[in-house]
């Protein structure tokens, strides 16, 4: 055989086929079910799980007999947390965020409501958001990052958050410098104004202060030479 590789590859994808009417029955107590998932979901990630990669079907039904199953145990309620947790590895990261927000707002009292925060956090930080894009992203990653910080201060993930915040931080500076010059270039210097001094008064601490200050000037002399 000229590709071994090849081979291999067809005859797990035959297996799969060969076995895709058939449901598999997860067996176990409740925590034995989410031992069975925590395990699934520590495997390494970027493989296929017909070669050792996390398998996600089997992860969501495992999911699914906790909650039927074990309905009013302990895991049935981190049975919702570990869903984030299978869309954040698979890095559907809004997916994630959608399943961390449900999970804090059915369960506030949560003793791993902190992981919660940080996940929902570290979801939107994981979100493409460029300087053109919508600022939304890396604003509820703040918004999420700082209330971490707030109610659960000595959290381990708190520790995690401080340069994210950072990052996020800058990222909404540049952006502001970014749409402040496109306004200017169209001479509505108003609006780039405002994109600046929003820089000077929300960004202070970021390395886009004396630009924004140096381009605030410019467009207050231009809007006074169109004044007088």
């Amino acid at each position: 055989m000229k590709n071994p590789a090849r081979l291999l590859v067809i005859v797990a994808l035959l297996l799969v086929v060969s076995c895709g009417g058939k449901k598999a029955i997860y067996e176990g107590t409740a925590e034995q079910l989410n031992n069975e998932v925590v395990e699934e979901l520590n495997k390494e990630s970027g493989f296929p799980w017909i070669f050792g990669g996390t398998n996600y079907d089997k992860v969501f039904d495992i999911l699914k007999e906790i909650q039927i199953r074990y309905p009013y145990t302990k895991y049935a309620a981190l049975a919702e947390l570990r869903s984030g947790d299978v869309y954040f590895k698979k890095k559907e990261y809004t997916l994630a965020a959608e399943e961390y927000e449900n999970f804090i707002t059915n369960h506030p009292g949560h003793e791993e409501l902190d992981y919660a925060m940080y996940r929902l956090g570290l979801s939107y930080y994981k979100m493409k958001s460029g300087k053109d894009r919508n600022h939304s992203k890396p604003l509820n990653a703040i918004k999420w990052f700082t209330l971490l910080n707030k109610t659960y201060p000595d959290s381990p993930y708190a520790e995690q958050t401080h340069e994210k915040i950072e990052k996020s931080r800058k990222l909404l500076a540049e952006r502001e410098i970014y749409i402040g010059k496109f306004y200017q270039r169209k001479k509505n210097y108003e609006a780039a104004a405002q994109r600046y001094k929003n820089v000077l008064e929300n960004y202070s601490d970021t390395e886009y202060t004396e630009k924004a200050r140096e381009l605030l000037l410019e467009t207050q002399e231009k809007l006074s030479e169109q004044s007088s």
